[in-house]
């Protein structure tokens, strides 16, 4: 007995006291849900029910003070596993995590979900399920059960099984018979959720396997998405092969899908577009079909807008002004400018330039170059408005930047992670890690701290002035001016 006390470790009163406190943020987190569905006279979603996204309880689940407890709950509870499960299996969890992404796939593609909507609450057995794939219902069966048991979808009896809230946030809205049929419709029409999932377990899967070569081999690919698929180029010319039609109507209705992440009004809790004297010109750099500036016009009728993306992309774009807001293009407030932003910048009298999710598909070096063509075109009065995430440290502190710690920062105020929480929130704030690797290891790009947005704008002329924190989304107004 001796011996055996030798390996067992006793936690310390340190450790004791955190498991307390985190015990204490779930405790007062489930309070705060209970009170406020008690109060609406309503239960919280069910994990066991499909989602039903216009009920009034999934509508109060968006509310902030119950999206706030709930991170806190979803971090102290991830911690608090950490914390007190043995390390060996939390590490060989981790080791075996690509298993849920695999098993994400082959559901997704196999329509199980649209499947079993079908079937009701009562589930429908794996061999009708597989018959109508024509696949082995036995590696089908292994495949849901793992996916039950990290609560994607729900095993209602043996080899029985049936949607549940998360598994049925993938159902693409279309009749079995219609995908089945139809594999190359599956996406269009859609709210993009299913296919940005299908794209991240199958080019983002195949890419991430490839990261740690990629890594080590720095003359090779520049990508892991390069070296998985084996090309030359990079993923949004690959995209364009003719081989690769369905992947990138996947893509598109994944990217829309993307939107969906963000209020509608997030465009506006920023920067102020009000403040524009009419006849303010703002340049959509890599716009796309241009539905950004299509919002800031449609609610500014007097700014004028230059949409600018490849050639192929502004006759789309030019659809889309004229099915959304045909009275701007008709009043010539709007011009569809063909243009690479890798190339010299046209537009010499822009009031804003406007890079929505865009320096984020390029690492530094080529983000300075878009940045720097930017910065040569600017006017001494220009502005430069980025929305994209910025990412948190895990750890707690001021910055050591001698610069960044002096920019303000409006909007809505984050509320600092609870003692002894990351500083990140963990688990709960793992979004933005997520599209940083995802960045990396498909366009070769990168998410951004704000230390990294101040350094690469500061090498290609501009400054970081100010950041805003936008209402119920991780986007961040950037915004930048000329160094004179």
């Amino acid at each position: 007995m001796v011996q055996l006390a030798a390996f067992i470790q006793v936690p310390s009163m340190d450790s004791i006291t955190t498991l307390r406190a985190l015990s204490d943020i779930i405790a007062e987190a489930v309070t705060t849900v209970e009170r406020a569905y008690k109060n609406a006279d309503l239960n919280p979603p069910c994990l066991d029910e499909p989602l039903d996204p216009h009920s009034p309880a999934e509508a109060l689940s968006r509310d902030p003070v119950v999206v706030d407890a709930v991170q806190n709950l979803v971090a102290a509870a991830a911690q608090i596993s950490a914390a007190t499960r043995d390390p060996a299996v939390s590490i060989l969890g981790a080791a075996n995590a690509f298993h849920i992404s695999s098993c994400v796939q082959a559901a997704t593609q196999l329509n199980v979900p649209e499947i079993l909507r079908d079937a009701g609450p009562q589930g429908m057995s794996v061999k009708d399920i597989a018959a109508k794939n024509h696949v082995d219902p036995k590696l089908l069966a292994r495949i849901l059960r793992l996916l039950a048991t990290h609560h994607i979808f729900r095993e209602v009896s043996t080899d029985v099984f049936a949607n549940n809230r998360i598994s049925s946030t993938l159902d693409k809205g279309k009749s079995v018979e219609f995908l089945l049929a139809n594999p190359d419709q599956r996406f269009p029409e859609t709210t993009g959720l299913a296919a940005l999932v299908e794209f991240i377990t199958d080019e983002g899967f195949k890419a991430a396997g490839y990261m740690t070569e990629t890594m080590l081999d720095p003359t090779g690919p520049r990508t892991g998405h390069m070296r998985a698929f084996r090309i030359d180029n990079n993923m949004f010319q690959w995209f364009e092969k003719p081989e690769n039609k369905n992947r990138l109507t996947r893509f598109g209705v994944a990217m829309k899908g993307t939107a969906t992440e963000e209020p509608a009004e997030t465009i506006f809790r920023g920067f102020k577009w009000q403040d524009l004297p009419a006849g303010s010109i703002v340049v959509d750099v890599g716009g796309g079909l241009g539905a950004s500036s299509l919002s800031i016009a449609r609610r500014y009728p007097n700014l004028k807008v230059v949409n600018e993306d490849r050639p192929p992309v502004m006759e789309q774009s030019k659809a889309h002004w004229l099915e959304f807001f045909p009275e701007h293009l008709k009043a010539g407030m709007v011009e569809f400018q063909p243009h690479n932003f890798f190339e010299p910048q046209p537009v010499k009298n822009a009031t804003v330039f406007l890079l929505r999710h865009i320096l984020h598909d390029y690492a530094d070096a080529n983000a300075t170059i878009i940045l720097t063509h930017l910065r040569t075109a600017a006017l001494s009065s220009t502005k430069l408005v980025i929305i994209e995430k910025i990412v948190q440290t895990a750890c707690s502190g001021e910055s050591t930047h001698p610069h960044v710690k002096n920019i303000p920062i409006l909007g809505v105020p984050r509320k600092p992670a609870p003692s002894p929480l990351l500083a990140n929130f963990g688990l709960a704030g793992t979004p933005p890690y997520y599209d940083d690797l995802n960045m990396n290891n498909l366009p070769g790009g990168e998410e951004r701290t704000l230390e990294g947005f101040y350094d690469v704008l500061l090498q290609s002329g501009w400054k970081l002035v100010e950041v805003y924190n936008c209402l119920q989304t991780d986007s961040n107004h950037i915004i930048a001016e000329p160094i004179l």
